[in-house]
């Protein structure tokens, strides 16, 4: 692929995007700036790589201005390099693009479904009564699609994935192998013998562009449908528990459980590890920390974290013992506040 065939193709995302150099360069695929090898196109996101910009044997660089002032070679220049990075790794990932798009005889599809044009159902893939797959949808081997389920346009689905009955999925939405849409949510009523179970009859809703990875649990809504938001982004081994909301171009990093009830507004950044009660609400805009345990709603936008940094094992027993005698501490110096008091 020549240089000026991906500068044309993601200029028309980044506007501030200029070719330095040699627009008839051949870029035959990807690589970090440091491994890189003729041919190869690579970036620079941190100033702490600049060094081997000196020693990188890459084709082209993608970096910010002020990089580009002292680099030689072809580039492309903008002040998002992270971003163009991500355009222009679309143009070498070909699974999509190679793949034939046929039926597999081993699939089972009940008459009832209704399949776009330009789809591929893989090996042994169950699509039940009342289901609707988009045009240009991609599912892969193994996936379970139970009946009345809906899938936008341009769906990609990995092996293993399974969708409950009466889901809906935007366009564009990715789901990574072992994801499951729409599992029975958790609940239960206690009674005199046990638990009893409560159905669970809402559904799940994916906007578009929703990205979940890897063995990431939504539960279906028990009455009320669970609800992810437009471009939000979901890491490996999330659970989000019945009737949560999410919003748009919201990010969960991986083993991160969420209860159920609560309400993740847009933009919202959780780090890995988070957990967060049910029946409370993050507001736009809201970061919160890795291994942060959220207890109440955070209504105003911020940095929220509750994780304990590491430390050496001797110094976190200290620590963990002087946190024992804060209590105790805390008497003490409330008994002294009152006798000086008393004595002033």
């Amino acid at each position: 692929m020549l240089l000026s065939e991906i500068y044309a193709d993601v200029a028309r995302h980044i506007n501030d995007l200029e070719l330095k150099g040699d627009q008839n360069c051949q870029i035959t695929g990807l690589a970090t700036i440091q491994n890189a090898k003729q041919g190869e196109i690579a970036f620079i996101n941190n100033v702490k790589y600049r060094q081997f910009l000196e020693t990188t044997a890459a084709s082209v660089v993608i970096l910010a201005p002020d990089l580009a002032e002292h680099y030689q070679g072809n580039a492309l220049v903008t002040k998002n390099p992270y971003l163009a990075w991500a355009y222009v790794s679309h143009l070498f990932d070909t699974r999509k693009t190679n793949l034939v798009r046929t039926i597999h005889p081993t699939a089972v599809i009940d008459e009832t479904a209704t399949i776009g044009d330009n789809v591929y159902i893989g090996a042994n893939v169950v699509i039940e009564a009342g289901v609707t797959i988009g045009d240009d949808s991609i599912i892969k081997a193994g996936s379970v699609i139970e009946e009345n389920v809906v899938l936008g346009q341009g769906c990609f689905l990995y092996p293993n994935v399974t969708i409950c009955y009466g889901c809906i999925l935007g366009d564009r939405v990715t789901l990574h192998s072992g994801v499951v849409i729409g599992a029975e949510g958790f609940g239960f009523a206690p009674g005199p013998t046990g638990y009893v179970k409560i159905a669970q009859v809402g559904r799940v809703i994916l906007s578009d562009d929703v990205d979940i990875g890897a063995n990431s649990c939504i539960d279906r809504g028990a009455i009320e449908d669970t609800v992810i938001g437009k471009g939000t982004k979901i890491d490996n081994h999330v659970q989000l528990g019945h009737n949560g909301i999410v919003g748009e171009h919201t990010v969960i990093s991986g083993f991160t459980g969420i209860a159920g009830s609560a309400t993740i507004g847009n933009r919202v950044v959780i780090g890995g590890g988070v957990g967060i009660n049910g029946h409370i609400k993050l507001h736009d805009g809201v970061m919160v920390t890795g291994d942060t345990m959220v207890t109440h709603s955070l209504i105003e936008p911020g940095v929220y974290s509750s994780g304990m940094p590491v430390t050496d094992n001797r110094s976190w027993r200290k620590n963990v013992v002087q946190l024992q005698n804060i209590d105790k501490l805390y008497r003490r110096v409330k008994a002294l506040e009152k006798k000086i008091d008393f004595e002033e």
